[in-house]
């Protein structure tokens, strides 16, 4: 649980993209917080592809007002995880002293993902404060 709280900087806020972030304390915290987002939308998604089908065809050409509101509800989960992962990795790259610009290899299919993936397991460089 101690990662999870590193992974979510309980120190300064949620969203905050400052301070430092060790490479277990990312890793097994977005890890841990996939694992939780899972056990939230999956059973949502299971019952959306069961019964809307059904819904659809007992309401005519549109679907409750309930549905919207559950993919909004998505919507909203996922561009937060999205921030939390952004603000986690931000304090990665602190801790490692690589520019947070690096996170634009994302943009880049496939090798993208693993420059980012090798910057983001760099060791942490220590800085000593005069």
């Amino acid at each position: 649980m101690e990662y999870l709280k590193q992974y979510l900087n309980q120190t300064d806020g949620l969203y905050a993209f400052s301070g430092r972030l060790s490479r277990s304390g990312f890793f097994i915290g977005q890890l841990l917080l996939m694992i939780f987002i899972s056990m939230v939308t999956v059973p949502i998604a299971y019952f959306l592809a069961i019964y809307a089908p059904q819904l659809v065809v007992d309401a005519g050409k549109s679907l409750p007002i309930w549905v919207g509101l559950i993919v909004a509800i998505y919507v909203f989960v996922y561009l937060n995880v999205f921030v939390i992962n952004v603000a986690a990795m931000a304090r990665r790259f602190r801790d490692a002293h690589v520019s947070f610009y690096n996170f634009f290899w994302m943009l880049l299919p496939f090798i993208g993902t693993a420059v980012l993936f090798c910057q983001l397991m760099r060791r942490p460089v220590e800085v000593q404060n005069d």
